[in-house]
C-alpha cells in the first residue's frame, strides 16, 4: 500500500509541476501578445493622426470598436471627441 501512496504522491507532484509550466507558458505568450498589440496600436495611432481627417476617421473607428463605458471614456472622453490623454497622444504635446 505504501508503494501505491508513494506513486500517487509523485503523480500529484508531477501534475503540479505540469500546471506551473503551463501557467508560465501562458504568461509568456500573453506578454508577447500584449507587446505586439501595443506596438501595432502605436503604429496605427501614429499613422492615423497625421491629419485632421485621419484623426476623425480614427475616432469614428474607436467609437464603433469600444463598448465598455470606462474604455470609451478613457479614449473618447465625455464628448466623444477624444479624451485629454488621446488628444495629447495624437498632437504630441
Amino acid at each position: 500500500m505504501a508503494d501505491l501512496d508513494d506513486l500517487k504522491r509523485k503523480r500529484d507532484q508531477l501534475t503540479a509541476k505540469i500546471q506551473q509550466a503551463e501557467a508560465r507558458q501562458r504568461a509568456t505568450a500573453k506578454k508577447a501578445d500584449d507587446r505586439v498589440k501595443v506596438l501595432v496600436g502605436a503604429a496605427v495611432l501614429h499613422q492615423q493622426t497625421q491629419s485632421t481627417e485621419k484623426r476623425a476617421a480614427l475616432l469614428t473607428l474607436l467609437d464603433g470598436f469600444l463598448t465598455r463605458p470606462a474604455e470609451r471614456l478613457a479614449v473618447l472622453g465625455e464628448d466623444g471627441q477624444g479624451s485629454e490623454v488621446f488628444k495629447r497622444l495624437v498632437t504630441g504635446s
